[in-house]
């Protein structure tokens, strides 16, 4: 009779200790996906700001094309002086959206980490010891 009180303690103490472990460990992939979740609205804000700013560009390479045709050139070089301008501004807001493209598609996924862990953690507790 003295055998049961002494089991069940032990048996509560096991299980107070696997239910700290989880709650550590949910703790900790909820930490890594809040950093996670900061920087993918870091790298979406960059991005943004990345696409106006082609837009711009792409904008202002149309604004030169208008103002060169209606101001600097002779009637004669008006059509060269406007491919000019429009080239160059079309060129800067190409440039801008390939670092856009650039960037987006050398990051890693969103979460990445979160999930390599989960995996881990599956794999961890899957296993038949």
């Amino acid at each position: 009779m003295d055998r049961l009180p002494l089991f069940i303690s032990g048996f509560t103490g096991v299980t107070g200790r696997l239910g700290g472990t989880a709650v550590q460990i949910l703790q900790d992939r909820l930490e890594i996906l809040s950093l996670e979740l900061r920087e993918a609205k870091i790298r979406f804000v960059q991005a943004l700001i990345l696409a106006c700013m082609g837009v711009v560009f792409s904008l202002l390479g149309l604004l030169l094309l208008v103002l060169a045709g209606l101001y600097f050139l002779a009637p004669e070089w008006r059509l060269c002086g406007l491919a000019v301008a429009a080239a160059a501004g079309m060129l800067a807001g190409a440039a801008v959206f390939l670092m856009l493209r650039r960037r987006l598609e050398q990051k890693p996924l969103a979460f990445d980490q979160s999930l390599a862990e989960l995996k881990k953690d599956m794999a961890c507790f899957s296993t038949k010891n």
